[in-house]
């Protein structure tokens, strides 16, 4: 698939899929004797990972590092299992989770303001319609 194919399918613009890949995140993508690049299913299973961490609020930092050694997918439907690289992956996926249980924990406690305001109101509009009649 060419750059343009992925940034139809993806919904990626191919100015964000280049930067992707100049700064790191994305491993390299084969390229043809021309220079056009060629990407695999595996490669767009991953930007689609790489963008859906991003949303998550993950740091290009940390997205960096866990691309590290590039797209796994392949060498573990082949049967390698490289351990270290996976190991590092869990540990920054499990970081990150726990950066999200706590944005969670905390969205919780302002939703729950929220509510409790959202009553507060209702019952001023209760109370003074009650008190028209």
């Amino acid at each position: 698939m060419t750059i343009q194919e992925v940034a139809e399918k993806t919904g990626i613009s191919a100015y964000a899929i280049r930067f992707y890949e100049k700064s790191g995140i994305l491993p390299r993508i084969q390229r043809t004797q021309g220079g056009i690049r060629q990407f695999t299913e595996a490669d767009v299973t991953f930007l689609l990972f790489l963008v859906e961490l991003k949303r998550t609020g993950m740091s290009l930092e940390e997205i960096a590092e866990f691309t590290a050694d590039g797209c796994l997918l392949e060498r573990l439907q082949q049967g390698d299992i490289p351990q270290q690289p996976i190991e590092r992956r869990i540990t920054i996926l499990r970081k990150h989770e726990q950066r999200l249980y706590e944005q969670r924990r905390q969205l919780d406690y302002l939703l729950g303001a929220v509510a409790q305001k959202i009553q507060f109101y209702e019952r001023c509009l209760e109370d003074r319609q009650s008190n028209q009649y």
